[in-house]
């Protein structure tokens, strides 16, 4: 490619499309965040190609490619474009915004977050605080989120993060369902009910499941029972408390039904996930009205879940 050098800096929205393509590794991908065309995106990366003088991506059918220089480029991008999202955060305090968003997974956030933010809300009713809940990755530049509560931190080494807790499965179930008194004497007894089984898919490796907790018990002989399936924790807890079987509950998400008996623990045998729970944000956002004592509160919920 002909050696070309402005002084004229390329247009903002192709930098964008660079940016975005290098993320998803895919023109196709890009096209879909940036609400715009794959043609678009091309073209525009082109655009942009030509205005530096450079191959920044080398394009293949699964995609695209950074060169060397498209990688030095990137970085370079990437520090302005979240200068200026800093920029444009520190703009907030000159527009009265007392905005914050919050952002969980759908059980995290009705079991475990919902029953303790009511006492902040209450605490700082000038905030207006946003509840969001998704399986879906957050985007920080392309998404409202301040904070994300998130199972596991592996998709953000970019953000701040803090680690909230480590949770653990334990057997339980509807008292109406057992036929001898809680907790049980024998863990072979738990072969008199349906359990059930929760697939949360692709991260089902990371929560334990009913043969691992039997292994465990050192029962090694049989197979779980069969029951019903959920791939969402909040439904298979919901059909455990109307008596559908019994479930390798988390801790965190049913502290409210052993609180209010709505559920028991059939033992003390307690299985940790292989991964935490974090709660995720870009630095920027601590500019923002009472952000950093929302984190150090989020962050004192979670120790003293840990007492």
């Amino acid at each position: 490619m002909e050696q070309v050098y402005h002084h004229r800096l390329p247009k903002l929205s192709n930098i964008l499309s660079f940016e975005t393509a290098a993320k998803t590794g895919s023109l196709a991908s890009a096209a879909e965040c940036l609400c715009i065309t794959p043609a678009a995106v091309s073209q525009q990366i082109r655009q942009l190609e030509e205005h530096l003088g450079v191959k920044l991506f080398v394009r293949s059918k699964s995609g695209v490619e950074l060169t060397e220089p498209g990688i030095s480029y990137l970085a370079f991008a990437q520090e302005a474009f979240e200068t200026l999202r800093v920029a444009q955060q520190n703009m907030a305090q000159y527009q009265g915004d007392h905005t914050l968003t919050l952002t969980a997974l759908p059980a995290l956030a009705s079991r475990w977050l919902m029953p303790r933010l009511y006492q902040w809300m209450d605490r700082h009713p000038e905030i207006d605080l946003r509840i969001q809940a998704t399986h879906s990755l957050t985007d920080f530049n392309t998404n409202p989120t301040d904070f994300y509560l998130s199972f596991g931190d592996e998709h953000y080494p970019q953000q701040d993060k803090i680690e909230l807790f480590r949770d653990s499965v334990i057997p339980v179930c509807s008292p109406g369902l057992l036929q001898a008194p809680a907790p049980l004497d024998n863990p072979e007894q738990l072969f008199d009910y349906p359990m059930i089984h929760v697939d949360w898919g692709r991260d089902g490796r990371f929560l334990p499941d009913w043969s691992e907790w039997l292994l465990a018990a050192n029962i090694t002989t049989r197979p779980p029972n069969p029951g019903p399936s959920f791939n969402l924790s909040a439904m298979a807890i919901d059909a455990a408390v109307a008596g559908r079987g019994i479930l390798l509950g988390q801790q965190s998400l049913i502290r409210e039904e052993l609180q209010q008996g709505k559920l028991v623990a059939l033992s003390s045998l307690a299985l940790p996930l292989n991964k935490s729970y974090f709660l995720i944000y870009p630095k920027r956002i601590l500019n923002k009205p009472k952000a950093q004592e929302l984190l150090d509160w989020l962050r004192q919920q979670a120790d003293s879940d840990r007492t």
